[in-house]
């Protein structure tokens, strides 16, 4: 080990990334619109660079307007070998949503670039990050390392949360690991995967899981001039008047549930937060009626270890003493993983860090890091040791988030270095 990272040591990686080519790169895949469910524009984009750069590039489709893109950098053979993962989708788009947020859609904003900082959604989830993997991986074909084992890119749909429910069906909704799970399951595999994602500098090889519930609440249609009010909320006929005491108790509960499931890991605080994320009830035309029915829509994150199904209960113990009959459906279970065997990973990248800036890691900063769900939970559960390292989001004087492209710069320094040193060792 210590004769591959000297020989690495040796090979100056910055003298074959360019800063301006990975800034454009990052704005260019930022300024493509392609939101989640809708990734193929970008997929072109990317296959696009990397066939046009010489690197063997091919796309895996899911659906007509949803594919993977996969390049590999083919070693001599008999070594370990390494994926960069980063994920192609960014907020969902559509008239609905756009009316939901009261803001014109992220997506088309796009990303804009103020001396060294890059500006925009799309570029800080994820397409800087990826921006770096790509050119990481041109650095290391063109610095003619010698590689046994391979370096294989993948750029992926999918990754952002999203899942099926009510009217919204089909593959066209599914995301948190989509493309990710069918990368590994159509035979893109490796000694390990690192995803590429922001983490502050810090290394993760936790991830939370995510559960979405759908609690809908029953009530009366009574028009206006024919409807009650009684004294006990529970009695209302409105749906919509019986979810608000509802989500008063589901508040408080969690509260709670986010206290008692908080913890500190190796990689960083851990608190699995809790969302009501949508409300769906009555006819927005016709508010002459009481609401029949009320849904809402709720993101529990969990840690790893936890069943979806005990989760699923409590929530229906929950709803079942606000006393106003709701039901509770689940309709995504995506459970949390603590990497494997990813020791060897992680000692790398803390090597090149350190060799790049003069530096140590630290547990990450943000505890939303180790909280949320990234791709490295669909590696770690195929068995492939996986871990999340990036850059911070960094804020400007107004505070404003952007990424900082010295950040970029050395990122991609450090992803190649990584992928220098694994892709030496043979394979045990």
């Amino acid at each position: 080990m210590a004769a591959e990272v000297s020989a690495v040591s040796q090979i100056d990686f910055a003298s074959y990334i360019e800063r301006e080519e990975l800034a454009s790169l990052a704005l260019t895949m930022a300024n493509t619109f392609s939101p989640m469910g809708h990734e193929q524009p970008l997929a072109d984009v990317v296959y696009r660079w990397l066939r046009e750069n010489g690197l063997n590039a091919y796309q895996q489709p899911i659906l007509s307007d949803r594919a993977n893109v996969v390049a590999v950098l083919k070693g001599t053979g008999g070594g370990k070998s390494v994926i960069f993962n980063s994920h192609l989708d960014t907020e969902i788009s559509g008239p609905e949503y756009d009316w939901g947020m009261q803001q014109p859609d992220i997506n088309r904003a796009g990303a804009t670039r103020q001396g060294d900082r890059l500006y925009g959604h799309t570029v800080l989830n994820d397409r800087g990050l990826m921006a770096t993997t790509m050119i990481a991986l041109k650095a290391l074909r063109d610095s003619g390392v010698p590689l046994k084992g391979d370096v294989i890119f993948t750029g992926v749909a999918g990754e952002t949360g999203a899942s099926p429910v009510d009217e919204y069906q089909g593959l066209a909704y599914e995301g948190k690991g989509l493309g990710s799970r069918h990368l590994v399951s159509h035979g893109v595999r490796a000694d390990y995967a690192l995803v590429a994602e922001t983490t502050d500098f810090g290394i993760s090889w936790l991830a939370c899981g995510a559960c979405y519930f759908k609690i809908s609440v029953p009530g009366v249609n009574q028009y206006t001039p024919r409807s009650v009010r009684p004294d006990d909320v529970r009695e209302h006929p409105n749906a919509i008047v019986k979810m608000a005491h509802l989500i008063q108790a589901l508040e408080n509960w969690a509260r709670k549930y986010e206290a008692q499931h908080t913890f500190d890991s190796p990689c960083g605080h851990v608190i699995p937060k809790v969302n009501i994320g949508a409300i769906r009830g009555g006819v927005p035309y016709r508010p002459n009626r009481t609401s029949p029915h009320c849904s809402i829509y709720v993101d529990v994150r969990i840690v790893p270890g936890e069943d979806p199904l005990r989760v699923e209960r409590e929530l229906q113990g929950v709803v079942d003493s606000a006393g106003v009959g709701g039901r509770v459906e689940t309709f995504l279970g995506r459970t949390g993983i603590v990497g494997k065997g990813v020791e060897p990973l992680v000692d790398e990248v803390k090597r090149a860090y350190r060799s790049e800036t003069g530096q140590e890691t630290a547990p990450v900063a943000p505890q939303e890091v180790v909280s949320m769900w990234r791709d490295n939970n669909v590696f770690n559960e195929a068995g492939i040791p996986s871990l999340t390292f990036g850059p911070p989001r960094s804020r400007d004087e107004t505070g404003r988030l952007c990424l900082l492209l010295e950040d970029l710069v050395t990122t991609a320094n450090v992803y190649a270095q990584v992928a220098a040193v694994i892709c030496r060792q043979p394979k045990g």
